[in-house]
């Protein structure tokens, strides 16, 4: 009795070593944590150049101001290639698990990205939640000229940057999953954020000029009217149409696709005043709830009707008029509503010049159809351009700031304005 007893022992001792699954752990310090790839077109046809951004051990580093991450280059045939060549320049082993970021040159994203990006959703090392960006020029520029302030690791940095998207509409986040399940769907196309080395001259260039009642233009990364801080601007979103980019929106047409996608968060918008064309008011904007969407076919034709709700609370008003009182505020949500309506078909009149219909309309247009083959065979993404678009914006200005009535007339009214 004693002996099998201790037999079956032995066997489960020697079986808990064997699963324990510590045989292939390694020690931070034995790895080498891959922050972001970057990808661009090389000189020699058919091959990649493949930058990869390590994160430098916190133990590793020179002290305070020195940088926490390094930059390697290499020129391959495939992905898997370029990380061979990794594994040959750095003593520890590379890991990409942590990879918060693929840089796209912009060269490499109008020649097309579907045996690019591949690799990325087939390999089990790779997530789906890194985000995807286009960059003006290259990545490896990017990567070089990309010196944050202000931010505890560069890891960090990225989630954070990305992450303000959410602020302001200016420029809409893409997941490498978000991305793939847009390209693949025929029902909408893909997106990017657009990336930038900013000269950091102070003189902006203006990519849609503003539009009548509205007191903002749309600017592109790259083209910010800036000086000082980190080279980097996010502004504007990539457009594709498969898996080519094709064109860019600026921030005043993100911000309208944004509301489209009834992602849009909140942010300031500026329009002139109706009863002063030569002041301004500022609004705090944000969706009421989620656009109105519907998608029909007239005649074979395809027609979209949006309805997009919008809540405000004004800011600021330079003139020093009593818009708190209904009949203003009437004219004053009358003009939002003109202003927004007019950007977001500008946007739309865009996409349809580039075949890319990034707002998904496609999506409303799918239970119209019988089968998916007979989606397919519609061919919305070549359809798209021919709609018919009809787009009414209802603002509700809900709150009117700290004062509830503004007494008197003159900018010392509202301590001035814009």
């Amino acid at each position: 009795m004693c002996r099998p007893l201790m037999l079956l022992t032995g066997l489960l001792l020697g079986l808990s070593i064997l699963l324990s699954g510590c045989n292939g752990a390694k020690e931070l310090d034995q790895r080498a944590n891959v922050i972001a790839i970057g990808l661009d077109s090389a000189e020699q046809e058919g091959m990649l150049m493949v930058s990869y951004q390590l994160a430098i051990p916190k133990g590793e580093s020179k002290g305070e101001g020195s940088e926490d991450a390094v930059v390697l280059t290499n020129t391959a045939s495939s992905l898997a290639e370029a990380r061979n060549l990794l594994s040959s320049e750095v003593a520890m082993q590379p890991s990409l698990a942590h990879t918060k970021i693929i840089v796209i040159g912009e060269e490499l994203a109008r020649k097309g990205l579907d045996k690019v990006l591949g690799p990325f959703m087939r390999f089990r090392e790779y997530r789906g939640s890194m985000f995807v960006v286009v960059t003006k020029g290259t990545a490896k520029n990017f990567f070089e000229n990309n010196k944050p302030a202000f931010v505890s690791s560069m890891s960090k940095y990225y989630e954070q940057k990305i992450s303000n998207a959410e602020e302001t509409g200016y420029f809409l986040s893409t997941t490498l999953h978000e991305y793939y399940t847009r390209l693949k769907s025929n029902s909408g196309q893909p997106y990017m954020s657009y990336v930038a080395i900013n000269p950091q001259s102070g003189q902006g260039k203006i990519s849609t000029n503003k539009v009548p009642g509205g007191k903002i233009d749309g600017y592109i990364a790259g083209d910010l009217p800036r000086q000082g801080g980190n080279a980097v601007d996010i502004a504007g979103v990539a457009l594709f149409d498969g898996d080519k980019m094709v064109g860019i929106l600026s921030t005043i047409e993100s911000r309208m696709l944004a509301m489209l996608l009834g992602i849009y968060r909140s942010g300031y918008i500026v329009v002139q005043d109706p009863l002063d064309p030569t002041s301004s008011v500022n609004i705090s904007m944000r969706l009421g709830s989620k656009p109105k969407i519907k998608v029909m076919l007239v005649e074979g034709k395809p027609m979209i009707n949006i309805v997009v709700p919008l809540e405000g609370e004004i800011t600021s008003i330079g003139s020093g008029i009593n818009y708190e009182q209904d009949k203003n505020l009437d004219l004053l949500e009358g003009q939002i509503n003109k202003v927004q309506q007019e950007e977001m078909m500008n946007l739309i009149k865009h996409t349809q010049d580039l075949h890319s219909d990034v707002a998904g309309f496609g999506y409303y247009l799918r239970p119209v159809f019988q089968s998916n083959k007979d989606f397919e065979d519609y061919n919305w993404n070549d359809q798209y351009s021919k709609a018919e678009v009809n787009v009414e914006v209802k603002t509700q200005l809900r709150r009117t700031g700290l004062m509830i009535r503004t007494v008197g007339a003159g900018r010392a009214a509202d301590g001035g304005g814009q």
